[in-house]
């Protein structure tokens, strides 16, 4: 398990980032960027040597050492249960604010690397590169986020139909050492802090596509790779005292330009075939995994929410309220123990499938779906048969408690 100092070496390693129309030149001291990396490798420091290891760590039997439980592939309940103890631990440090640290990333990979069959349908060679780039990202603890949706440009039309080739990233030519890959692609959220990005494609492809049908993972310091992130709030968030989140926990979106970046074949999991990218994150266990993880973020976010929420209202010496403990427990509190109740479903019920135990699907997306209709039927816009206002000024029985 890496050190924080060993995470923020790694980043120097002359990566093209831009920002403002120039080049940074060197992501852990720029002000924009040095206070989230900063985080994050307190996050791999305290992983290391502070965390219960018997909550957050594993032995892994390939090499006998113990590891983040963020490589764990899943066979159990309680491989699930050690997966979310640990994914509780790296978002309880932000309180849930920051959703793409490295245990995210990591969910993806090992979700592929369980089902190595799924990649062997197009050669046996991809499964085994496969295998081997997740043993090495696990044995030196890496950073891997990911890059998995093109551009805005004209959603009505497949990627081989765009105004001009390569608007999405794809194979611009194949090499007899592996591939040039040229194109955008976005939702590459944390890639600043990246030792490796995995760029595919979670948006479905459709037949045609199979210039942009690829899986492979790319250094963060690529020839060729430029890296653009969104204005970091570190640059106007100065103070932690005013800005206790924005100005410590910025994951900074981004989106990444590959200008013909050549990837060996040994970094390459899918070429050139359209049905395996479709299915890659559903046949494999890496869509829940990845969801698992954002299920136990919500979870923690959500407390984190109901605690300020409380100490507002009792600076305020408004919780006795009837109408403030509605809102703290039907709203705050109805949230946080679906979440919380959904989490244990989806870990104590696994489906398990060849041998892996995938957090239930059905209670990983009913979440997703609940969460959707929550917010079109809280937003401005919309305007239903009777209002949530009403709804709430409506008479009711006083509750003494939230």
């Amino acid at each position: 398990m890496r050190s924080g100092r060993a995470f923020l070496e790694s980043l120097r390693d002359g990566r093209a980032v831009f920002l403002d129309g120039a080049r940074v030149k060197d992501v852990t001291t720029h002000p924009g960027f040095a206070e989230p990396l900063r985080q994050i490798a307190h996050m791999y420091d305290l992983a290391r040597e502070a965390w219960d290891p018997a909550t957050t760590t594993y032995v892994e039997p390939a090499t006998g050492q113990r590891t983040s439980a963020m490589w764990l592939i899943p066979r159990s309940p309680a491989d699930l249960a050690l997966r979310r103890q640990l994914h509780r631990a790296w978002c309880e440090r932000s309180g849930g604010v920051m959703g793409r640290t490295a245990d995210s990333g990591a969910s993806i990979l090992v979700g592929f690397a369980a089902h190595p069959e799924v990649f062997a349908r197009g050669g046996q060679a991809f499964a085994d590169n496969l295998q081997r780039f997740y043993a090495k990202a696990r044995d030196e603890d890496l950073f891997v986020p990911y890059a998995v949706v093109p551009p805005q440009v004209d959603r009505s039309k497949p990627a081989h139909q765009q105004p001009e080739p390569f608007l999405y990233a794809g194979v611009a030519r194949e090499r007899d050492d592996g591939i040039v890959l040229r194109g955008a692609q976005m939702i590459a959220t944390s890639a600043v802090m990246a030792n490796y990005l995995l760029v595919t494609y979670i948006t479905p492809l459709a037949p045609g596509d199979d210039d942009y049908a690829f899986c492979a993972v790319v250094p963060a310091n690529a020839d060729g790779l430029r890296i653009h992130p969104r204005r970091p709030y570190g640059t106007i968030a100065t103070s932690v005292t005013d800005y206790p989140l924005s100005s410590r926990f910025d994951e900074i979106d981004t989106i990444v330009v590959l200008e013909d970046v050549f990837v060996p074949w040994e970094h390459v999991f899918v070429h050139r075939r359209v049905d395996i990218v479709n299915a890659q994150w559903h046949d494999s266990a890496a869509h829940t995994l990845v969801n698992f993880h954002t299920l136990v973020r919500f979870g923690v976010k959500m407390e984190f929410i109901a605690g300020l929420a409380t100490k507002l209202v009792e600076l305020h010496g408004i919780e006795k309220l009837p109408p403030v403990q509605t809102q703290l427990g039907a709203e705050i509190g109805l949230i946080g123990a679906q979440i919380e109740a959904l989490t244990h479903a989806a870990e104590t019920l696994p489906l398990v499938r060849n041998g892996i135990a995938r957090p239930n699907p059905l209670y990983i997306y009913a979440r997703r779906s609940s969460r959707c209709r929550h917010r079109r039927a809280h937003s401005p816009a919309r305007k239903p048969a009777k209002s949530c206002a009403a709804i709430s000024a409506a008479p009711r029985r006083p509750r003494t408690s939230a």
